[in-house]
């Protein structure tokens, strides 16, 4: 998986003062004065981010944001951050979650912000959590990841910070919370489903191969998520078995979210009650249903189809 690159770069050997030695009231700058003035070149807006992050130990998003703000001025920037009261005061859970995230990075120059699956791989490890497991995308979700395999430093602290998951045993108790919850948690479900396709997309595409899409409803329709089945019809079982016989192509982001809708809807009423030629469904589950209704249900004698 390629690894992204991150605009921080390291500075070596600076001392950061932030006091000056005069106690004369600095002149206000005029707001047309700081926007006239040039923008810094690249390597100078790298060495700042760098400069603010070793003094704040900020995140390179929240450094590069006060630095435009402060035209990339470091010094008035790391002033003005630790003049802040809730930074000054900082999550102690966050330090600590930093501490975690920086002990799984494998790129830490190149990309400083994000563990690549390398990284992601010995974390989830760590945490006893198998990538195969539907255990691996409620994490996943959590922290929002962009790509399977990826992990961002500031979506990992916000998904744990808050509820002071400062350590791996307790990381691993909210994920093993959330996943039992899976099956209760229907609105948890679904945030769960629906990031699964973001994961799994590559780059620049809007589909995932069939291939692909049947391997994780496999995991998402499952005893530990939606259990997509009723008493008379293995719903999953014969979906993927319609799809891979009639149909088999691309899964794009409608399809993806239509099927949870339809999914949902069967487990309500396996008589498919709620289907009729008008619905707005996509055509291959109208196609299947019309499929269910002739090779599955003996053309119709266990439903009523309007």
């Amino acid at each position: 998986m390629p690894k992204r690159k991150s605009d921080q770069a390291e500075l070596n050997g600076s001392n950061h003062v932030t006091e000056t030695t005069t106690t004369r009231k600095p002149t206000k700058m005029k707001r047309s004065e700081v926007s006239a003035m040039p923008t810094p070149s690249t390597s100078q807006q790298k060495a700042a981010i760098a400069e603010f992050t070793s003094v704040t130990n900020a995140n390179t998003s929240a450094a590069t944001k006060l630095l435009k703000q402060h035209n990339w001025n470091s010094s008035n920037a790391i002033n003005a951050f630790f003049n802040n009261p809730s930074n000054a005061a900082a999550n102690p859970a966050r330090k600590s979650l930093d501490r975690i995230f920086d002990s799984y990075r494998t790129s830490p120059r190149e990309s400083p912000d994000e563990l690549d699956l390398e990284g992601t791989g010995n974390l989830l490890q760590a945490l006893s959590i198998d990538l195969e497991d539907i255990g691996s995308l409620v994490f996943f979700e959590a922290v929002q990841s962009p790509q399977i395999g990826v992990i961002t430093r500031q979506g990992f602290a916000d998904a744990f910070s808050d509820v002071n998951a400062d350590s791996l045993p307790k990381i691993r108790n909210v994920i093993l919370g959330k996943r039992a919850e899976m099956t209760r948690d229907r609105a948890l479900f679904k945030r769960v489903y629906n990031h699964t396709f973001q994961l799994l997309l590559e780059d620049r595409k809007k589909a995932m191969d069939f291939d692909q899409a049947a391997a994780f409803w496999r995991v998402l329709f499952s005893d530990a998520g939606l259990k997509w089945e009723t008493r008379n019809s293995p719903w999953l079982e014969w979906w993927l078995e319609y799809l891979e016989s009639e149909w088999k192509k691309s899964v794009n982001k409608d399809l993806w979210r239509q099927t949870l809708t339809f999914a949902e809807e069967t487990l309500k009423d396996e008589n498919l009650g709620f289907w009729n030629e008008e619905s707005s469904w996509p055509s291959v589950i109208d196609e299947f249903v019309e499929w269910v209704k002739s090779k599955k249900r003996s053309g119709g004698e266990a439903m009523e189809v309007e």
